[in-house]
């Protein structure tokens, strides 16, 4: 009786150990981030899934080193993401594209980086239309003008793959540079990889000139009259006529008003 009581009691130990064990895990079912390429199993989901400027590579680590794609400054850049995420497509929440170096996630310099991302409060059980676009949110985190003409699309494959297609242009040359992929679900499982030494970018830097500040508005006449502007400096904003009337006052008058007045006799 006293060796049946044991046992039971250490079975049901050995059960409080298993249980809090998955409970300091918090995974129970689903752990694993989206992927470029393959699961934990190493079993492989999606082929060829980095395409820069037509050149396809499957992604099958976490860090590989793939062909350098040479570029030159302002030439357009054509990238497409294929992210696998085992509840379905619409759990997958973030893919971001940065360009910079990475050693491990200490050591790295990121230059800059675009994401396409998906709201937490989406539907998650309904699934997407085929071809359809699932643009929610893009971002754009450029600090020194790196980059130009950004522009994100995405669109479901099937119920598990996405596609996520990224195009712009480098205004800076660069050394070989890396590629850092990272991606997020609807559970904050994040993955990333990194293609080392994927770009080059050669030509001369490129300075965007910067707009001209607008033009301010010329104030009313009688303020510039106030500040002692000449009767013949004063200006009108645009869309309006500087007539002066018999008695010596300019005013500001549309153009169906000034034609009215002058063939009044009332101003010139």
């Amino acid at each position: 009786m006293i060796k049946i009581v044991f046992v039971a009691v250490l079975a049901l130990f050995s059960v409080s150990l298993i249980s809090t064990s998955f409970a300091d895990t918090g995974c129970r079912r689903d752990c694993e981030p989206p992927t470029l390429g393959v699961l934990y199993t190493g079993q492989k989901v999606v082929e060829k899934g980095f395409t820069i400027n037509d050149k396809s590579f499957d992604v099958a680590e976490r860090t590989q080193t793939v062909p350098t794609t040479a570029l030159r400054t302002g030439q357009p850049v054509n990238v497409k993401i294929i992210t696998y995420e085992n509840s379905g497509a619409t759990y997958l929440r973030d893919v971001s594209l940065s360009i910079g170096s990475f050693e491990d996630d200490r050591h790295k310099n990121i230059l800059a980086t675009i994401s396409f991302q998906q709201p937490f409060t989406g539907l998650l059980n309904r699934p997407l239309a085929s071809n359809s676009d699932v643009s929610q949110t893009t971002k754009v985190d450029d600090p020194t003008g790196l980059l130009k003409d950004v522009a994100i699309t995405a669109s479901e494959v099937d119920s598990y793959r996405t596609k996520v297609e990224m195009s712009f242009k480098i205004l800076r040359s660069l050394d070989n540079s890396d590629i850092i992929i990272q991606t997020m679900d609807a559970k904050r499982h994040t993955g990333y990889n990194v293609l080392y030494d994927a770009i080059k970018v050669g030509g001369k830097d490129i300075t965007e000139k910067l707009a001209p500040p607008a033009k301010t508005p010329p104030p009313p006449p009688l303020k510039q009259l106030q500040k002692k502007v000449p009767l013949q400096n004063i200006e009108c904003r645009d869309g309006y006529e500087k007539v002066t009337r018999n008695n010596g006052a300019v005013a500001c008058v549309s153009t169906y008003t000034a034609d009215m007045l002058r063939s009044m006799g009332h101003a010139s």
